[in-house]
């Protein structure tokens, strides 16, 4: 099997404590082919990690992991929250420095955080679903980034409150999204933290997914949302599987922000 991680972090993220010289000797011992390090950068106001992000140290690590692991194509990545709402912030940075491929993830509808019980315990599921998939189709087509990261989010955190997350009750948000993923040439991933999640559903579920496909969608990164480095690629035969059975044909890769490929998702089992 072909393992290409497209989503994973390291201690440049506030929210993960794992060196990214952890990360590549566990993505090497498990034969990962392909790693991209997609550290947070968040510029809301309210966010516990404003101003964490560190290029400077974060290309560092890139740098040395690449010299030290010359047998893992290791990418240069970021994980951009709300990029339509901070351009200001983020348009310097990622002028400035040498990424592979840039993630778009909406953590924040206005001020209210996804991760927070507020946002859920102040809205009816339909309305906190709801909101989270139209800020979200703002954020796509402002456009941006190449991967569109973990399209239904909210789920994580609201399986607690709502119950299991039903896709067809969000047939036509999820649709909305896939659209303006299509219009703008954004790549969704299947995001496996979904399954380490309460909701225990990957990150679109095979529903949403066969939407995406019978829209025209033909392509999809795959990303383990790894913390820690036990979580390096986990659960990525169940994502490889669930694509090919919705009829996703390809798997992307990246270099210098633009395509540089797609694997034929039948040879990646």
């Amino acid at each position: 099997m072909y393992l290409c991680d497209y989503h994973v972090h390291t201690d440049n993220s506030l929210d993960c404590q794992t060196p990214m010289i952890a990360m590549c000797e566990r993505a090497v011992q498990l034969g990962v082919q392909e790693i991209a390090f997609t550290d947070h950068f968040n510029n809301h106001m309210l966010d516990l990690d404003l101003g964490f992000y560190d290029p400077v140290r974060y290309f560092e690590d890139i740098e040395f992991c690449r010299y030290r692991f010359p047998q893992l194509k290791i990418l240069a990545a970021i994980e951009i929250g709300e990029p339509h709402r901070w351009q200001a912030r983020i348009r310097p940075i990622l002028d400035a420095y040498p990424y592979d491929v840039v993630l778009g993830s909406l953590h924040w509808v206005g001020n209210e955080n996804v991760f927070n019980e507020n946002y859920f315990r102040s809205r009816t599921p339909q309305q906190a679903y709801r909101s989270y998939f139209a800020e979200l189709v703002r954020m796509i087509e402002h456009g941006g980034f190449e991967i569109l990261a973990h399209v239904d989010l909210p789920k994580r955190l609201g399986q607690n409150y709502y119950g299991a997350f039903n896709t067809r009750a969000y047939e036509a948000e999820l649709r909305a999204v896939w659209q303006a993923c299509l219009e703008r040439g954004i790549t969704p991933e299947i995001n496996t933290k979904g399954l380490r999640s309460p909701s225990k559903q990957l990150h679109p579920t095979y529903e949403a997914l066969c939407w995406y496909v019978e829209m025209g969608g033909e392509a999809i990164t795959v990303g383990s949302d790894a913390h820690h480095a036990e979580s390096i690629a986990q659960d990525f035969q169940v994502a490889y599987a669930c694509a090919q059975a919705a009829g996703v044909r390809y798997l992307c890769q990246y270099k210098k922000r633009t395509l540089s490929n797609r694997l034929p998702l039948g040879e990646m089992l």
